[in-house]
């Protein structure tokens, strides 16, 4: 990934799992897409804005659950939203497996090879033969998923806009 993010775009759903999780940006400076006359005189944001550096992990998570991976103008803006900068965003993006900073499919499917998952190399293996490679689904190998118990494991996760529920009928 190239760290020059002055040219990268977010999209619209990018744009909107990032402002779901901080509110909508309060001024262009913050990352809205026009700067008024008052952006030009006087910026907010500031030490407010470098309070929220903790959601920089909350940030990275929604755009990853939403999209499938965090994409440069995914990260730029939720840089630019908190005031973090876009080499240590990358930095806690590519240190965290779970996060690709690549494209892929929409379903993954997270197969544990920790030692305690004994056969987990093999199962991975096994999946990515019977899905195929038409089947628009990754296959990728993961540290441990916390379901020893239940050796071999695997976790299958499917990026998407958030579920909307229905009340139940009393």
């Amino acid at each position: 990934m190239d760290l020059h993010f002055g040219d990268s775009k977010p999209t619209d759903e990018e744009r909107a799992a990032v402002d779901a999780l901080l509110g909508p940006p309060e001024s262009a400076w913050e990352g809205a897409d026009d700067r008024s006359d008052a952006d030009l005189r006087w910026a907010r944001g500031g030490r407010a804005a470098r309070e929220r550096r903790d959601q920089l992990l909350p940030g990275l998570h929604a755009l990853n659950d939403r999209v499938g991976w965090v994409s440069e103008g995914g990260l730029d803006y939720l840089c630019r939203r908190l005031t973090v900068p876009p080499a240590e965003g990358y930095g806690v993006a590519t240190f965290y497996s779970m996060f690709s900073v690549r494209p892929r499919p929409a379903t993954v499917v997270r197969v544990c090879t920790d030692l305690a998952c004994g056969g987990g190399v093999e199962l991975c293996g096994a999946v990515e033969a019977r899905l195929g490679p038409a089947s628009g689904v990754a296959v990728e190998q993961s540290p441990c998923l916390g379901l020893c118990e239940r050796a071999p494991a695997a976790l299958v996760v499917r990026a998407g806009p958030p579920a909307v529920l229905s009340p139940t009928p009393p």
